[in-house]
């Protein structure tokens, strides 16, 4: 037992809040979690080729959505939790019409809940004090946004993770059984999603622009004035689209909140974006087909990430690296390399 915990404590393991930066990082271990899911569970049967970066990278840019990485001493990620947030009851803006069918259809009180979407750690790196640390800071997040609940849904061969969520006072609510049909690719398939109301039009103001809209609740998202927010895609001085290698048009990220995970508006009321990335020769940078954007600078305040702001309250976004005849430096996968600020 001594030298067990001699071993623990010279590999101390810490976590915080994931970034968007963190989606290729993440996304390996995601893909390991999904297979453990498929190999637990008949009825998940995985996607061929599935691009699970691109899956990471749009589940942290959810609002109200999270995600806790697990970092080795050596600041590695070896784990992840991701968690969301949602609430039954329906959203004051909601038409009266449909609040009166959401209550016909629910008999029982509307939960604010906090749910998770998973959890996985590298085999090697599963030591209890390193997923309990996990795990308590998602409770933290769910009890600060004043959840009634939290859900978690475990395979039933993971005793290891049941136990620990019993000392932390969670309770066996249900057990889930599952049978699985295999379905000719040819059958006739009768419809089984329900009529959904029209989403109320809005006029974009360019033939390509697209709404930004929450993903839970698929309303639209407003300034602080109360205007649906737009996503416009790049264009150059003549107002042409600038296309990527792909021939596809290249839309801003917009910039999001490390603590809340809101989305962040300047002084003015603007969404604010992450500019693009542009290399020595005013070209815009890519890398595998990805568009690359300047990612934002946090600084440390009393524990916790935020965003850094310039002398002027601007939001700053970190610069890239480069050689000394300018060309930006890259690493050996090809990813560009930024110029991280010390956190103090």
């Amino acid at each position: 037992m001594v030298n067990i915990l001699s071993k623990f404590q010279t590999m101390p393991y810490t976590h915080r809040l994931a970034t968007p930066e963190d989606a290729k990082a993440i996304a390996p271990l995601m893909s390991a979690f999904a297979e453990e899911r498929e190999s637990a569970d008949p009825s998940m049967i995985l996607k061929p080729k599935y691009d699970f970066e691109q899956y990471v990278a749009y589940q942290l840019t959810k609002p109200l959505s999270f995600c806790w990485v697990l970092e080795h001493s050596n600041k590695t990620i070896v784990g992840f939790f991701f968690t969301y947030t949602y609430d039954e009851k329906p959203p004051a803006t909601l038409p009266e019409e449909l609040r009166q069918h959401q209550e016909r259809e629910n008999p029982f009180h509307p939960r604010r809940v906090g749910s998770v979407l998973g959890l996985y750690v590298q085999p090697e790196h599963r030591h209890p004090e390193a997923i309990k640390q996990l795990i308590e800071a998602g409770i933290q997040k769910a009890e600060s946004l004043k959840v009634t609940d939290i859900d978690v849904l475990i395979s039933a061969e993971q005793t290891g993770i049941q136990s620990l969520l019993e000392r932390l006072g969670f309770q066996k609510a249900a057990v889930q059984y599952t049978r699985h049909y295999d379905i000719p690719k040819d059958a006739e398939l009768p419809s089984l999603h329900p009529p959904h109301p029209e989403l109320p039009e809005v006029t974009p103001p360019a033939p390509s622009a697209i709404p930004l809209r929450d993903p839970h609740t698929n309303e639209l998202v407003r300034k602080p004035n109360g205007k649906p927010i737009f996503l416009i895609p790049l264009q150059d001085e003549k107002g042409q689209l600038i296309l990527t290698s792909e021939n596809l048009p290249i839309y801003p990220t917009p910039l999001r909140d490390p603590k809340e995970n809101n989305w962040v508006f300047d002084v003015s009321g603007e969404l604010v974006v992450c500019p693009v990335l542009r290399d020595e020769n005013n070209q815009i940078m890519e890398h595998q087909g990805i568009v690359q954007f300047h990612p934002p600078a946090y600084e440390l305040v009393q524990g916790g990430l935020r965003l850094k702001r310039d002398g002027q309250g601007n939001y700053a976004f970190c610069e890239v690296e480069r050689e000394k005849d300018g060309k930006i430096v890259r690493s050996p996968d090809g990813m560009v390399v930024f110029k991280q600020p010390l956190l103090v």
